[in-house]
């Protein structure tokens, strides 16, 4: 058969999850290459990745697929990249997030400097008000990821044709390569 199907035991199937065989890096140049195929106007790639990038910065989480589609639908953005921009809130980045977006809320809303301190973002802080904390993180989400989200839209629709061209490049010399390495084989 062409494609059998490879069994493996449990613990080879655990060291494969964690290091695949052809390398770590694979993945994400198939990510880029996924990328390169979407036939997308620059405007709308960047303004995907912005609505994600924008939505990632609201206390909503477990929305924020949702609402990234949501929002590059109505900016006439790329949906897919919209996902992929909400990348940008993960949970190493979440609790930098929360904390600057508190404190910019809480200082938009013109709470006293005490109140917006952040290390009175604690459990039983967020017990006995967590409208407030909402509010106020949702008032400096609305503002921090409009900021972030125009900044990664100038960076993306600056750097789109630049990006394409290189991962082109990348993908003729590689397949130059194939075809030099498979000519020089037949000979």
């Amino acid at each position: 058969m062409l494609f059998r199907r490879r069994n493996r035991n449990f613990l080879a199937s655990i060291q494969a999850f964690i290091w695949p065989k052809k390398g770590v890096m694979r993945g994400w140049i198939y990510l880029m290459l996924r990328i390169l195929r979407i036939r997308s106007t620059n405007y709308s790639l960047a303004a995907g990745f912005a609505a994600g990038v924008a939505v990632s910065f609201t206390p909503l989480i477990g929305f924020h697929f949702i609402l990234g589609i949501g929002l590059a639908w109505l900016i006439r953005g790329n949906m897919i990249l919209s996902m992929i921009g909400t990348a940008v809130g993960n949970p190493w980045t979440f609790p930098l997030i929360w904390v600057l977006i508190y404190a910019v809320g809480s200082q938009i809303l013109g709470r006293d400097p005490t109140e917006a301190d952040v290390t009175a973002l604690s459990y039983d802080f967020l017990l006995n008000s967590p409208g407030e904390v909402l509010v106020s993180m949702l008032v400096g989400g609305l503002a921090m990821g409009s900021v972030f989200g125009l900044a990664s839209f100038a960076l993306i629709y600056l750097f789109a044709d630049r990006i394409r061209r290189y991962l082109l490049s990348v993908k003729h010399q590689r397949l130059r390569k194939m075809v030099l390495k498979r000519a020089s084989h037949g000979s």
